[in-house]
Order: structure tokens, then C-alpha cells, then sequence
């Protein structure tokens, strides 16, 4: 199994989201299902991270960038083989400019 890391911004993604379904859209048990999905698929990714393909952006896959679909989400990670981890590094909807969002964030939070 490989350890799961989240980047800085990763807590926030899941809160802001999770706040959004459950007091915006005024939807408690569907932020509870995301929540609870994006978890299955988090130990889906500790166990086989190798299973997704590279995201098809070639900035972004020379990164080594791949996503997992959570309901409506998007999940983006990359595998550090010398440490035996997983980086999730963002959460965010699918209909979100992903590809310019991740593309804006510092190297050094990526790799």
C-alpha cells in the first residue's frame, strides 16, 4: 500500500466542497456521499495508484498528474515510487478549468 499525502491546498478543496453541497445547496446527505466516496476512492488509490491513466495535458503528465472521478469530481494525484506515496493534490468539480487551475500551482507543491 502506498501512504497518502495531501498537498496544502487539499484540506481546504474538501472542506470548501463539502461545505458548499451541505449549506449552499442545502444537501447534508450528499455531502456526506461525496465525502464518503472520495474516501473509498482514496484507499482505491493507496492500493493500486497506478490504475488511472495520466491526466491528457502533456505539461500536466510530465508531472506524472492523474485523476480519479468522484461523483461530479476530480481528484488529481501523483505517485512518489522513492517514497512509497501517493500526492493528492487537488479536489475540485469536473467542470472547473482543471487543466489552467492545476497548471498555476508552484512546482514544488506538485512534485
Amino acid at each position: 500500500m502506498y501512504e497518502i499525502i495531501f498537498s496544502k491546498i487539499m484540506d481546504s478543496d474538501i472542506d470548501q466542497n463539502y461545505l458548499y453541497i451541505k449549506e449552499t445547496l442545502e444537501a447534508p446527505k450528499v455531502a456526506e456521499k461525496l465525502y464518503s466516496e472520495l474516501y473509498e476512492k482514496l484507499n482505491e488509490i493507496s492500493e493500486n495508484p497506478f490504475k488511472r491513466p495520466l491526466v491528457q495535458d502533456k505539461y500536466l503528465a510530465s508531472l506524472g498528474i492523474r485523476s480519479i472521478k468522484v461523483k461530479k469530481y476530480l481528484l488529481f494525484y501523483n505517485i512518489s515510487e522513492e517514497i512509497n506515496a501517493v500526492n493528492i493534490i487537488r479536489f475540485m468539480h469536473g467542470l472547473r478549468d482543471w487543466i489552467n487551475i492545476l497548471k498555476e500551482i508552484p512546482l514544488e507543491e506538485i512534485i
